[in-house]
């Protein structure tokens, strides 16, 4: 386990073999996932208001999915599994918004990869699985693992 995403953690490092505020690893993965599907959403949205468009209630999720990734006020993986579904759901509207305006400018829409292309798995437990390829952990032991010295290039 590893999870840093709020004032508890351990040491202010983050929690490492259990979490401080009872938080489970599955937890802290959907957690992860979430903002890693939110990540999908704000690539188009933000391409989309380089050409003047926008959708209120894109950015409005946006914030109520961080919401849920940033505080302790959420450790119902069914709840957060539902955030997520329903993220896919409007990262392909926040597709739509920016190619309609890429369209209405008269410029391509750029392909974009990452985040924004991630299909979720079918089930919770395989959702977790994906998580950990997206977790905070996997993430610091990456490239920024590399870049905090954490790990040699």
């Amino acid at each position: 386990m590893f999870c840093f995403q709020c004032e508890q953690t351990s040491k202010g490092t983050g929690c490492t073999d259990f979490a401080v505020c009872g938080k489970t690893e599955a937890t802290a993965i959907l957690q992860d996932l979430l903002v890693h599907a939110a990540k999908g959403i704000a690539q188009y949205a933000h391409r989309a208001r380089r050409f003047g468009a926008q959708d209120a209630e894109l950015d409005r999720f946006l914030l109520e999915a961080l919401f849920v990734t940033v505080t302790n006020v959420n450790f119902d993986d069914a709840a957060i599994e539902q955030t997520i579904r329903r993220a896919i759901t409007l990262r392909e509207r926040a597709k739509i918004l920016f190619q309609n305006a890429a369209t209405t400018a008269g410029q391509p829409a750029e392909a974009i990869r990452g985040p924004a292309t991630w299909t979720p798995a079918r089930t919770t437990e395989a959702l977790v699985a994906q998580g950990d390829a997206v977790s905070s952990l996997t993430r610091r032991k990456g490239r920024f693992g590399i870049l905090l010295g954490i790990l040699p290039e």
